[in-house]
């Protein structure tokens, strides 16, 4: 039992190495990220890389307790130390989602911001629609749905009391 144990420890393990240089590396590339203006950002405990490198000790010390207490003769420690390295196992899970999910959101906010917007092709004389444009009445159409169920839903969805 102990030997499959073992295994199973060192395959979380390597595991757990390669999410653990993955979510430093994210947090590097976040906090490295041009932010519009910023010259120079000011570095603190709470900036994404420092943040990154701390939670990844976090895991490696709770890491060192579950397989500790899995390594345990007692049935209720080996419970304890599955809990635990499933626990920190879905926790990596959701911080390295939530980094990609960081990251590309600069990204694509970079991008929104960097691209001219176009409405109906026509270039938009306002990109920080500080004030409203001038709506064209050529331009807009009234579109009629192919479904009548369609149709309706969206006028009674649109319809004024």
């Amino acid at each position: 039992m102990n030997e499959v144990i073992l295994l199973l420890l060192g395959m979380v393990g390597i595991f757990a190495i390669a999410c653990s240089v993955a979510l430093i590396a994210l947090g590097r590339m976040i906090d490295r990220y041009p932010q519009g203006e910023e010259t120079e950002r000011e570095k603190s405990i709470a900036s994404p890389e420092e943040t990154t490198k701390i939670s990844v000790i976090f895991f490696w010390a709770l890491f060192g307790i579950g397989a500790w207490a899995v390594l345990q003769d007692s049935k209720i420690s080996i419970v304890a130390g599955v809990t635990t390295l499933f626990a920190i196992y879905m926790f990596m899970l959701t911080a390295l989602l939530f980094s990609f999910a960081v990251l590309s959101t600069m990204k694509r906010q970079s991008k929104a911001s960097d691209a001219h917007l176009t409405q109906a092709g026509i270039t938009l004389k306002n990109p920080n629609f500080t004030k409203p444009l001038p709506v064209d009445k050529s331009v807009t159409t009234s579109h009629r749905y192919k479904r009548p169920v369609t149709h309706f839903l969206i006028n009674g969805l649109l319809k004024k009391n």
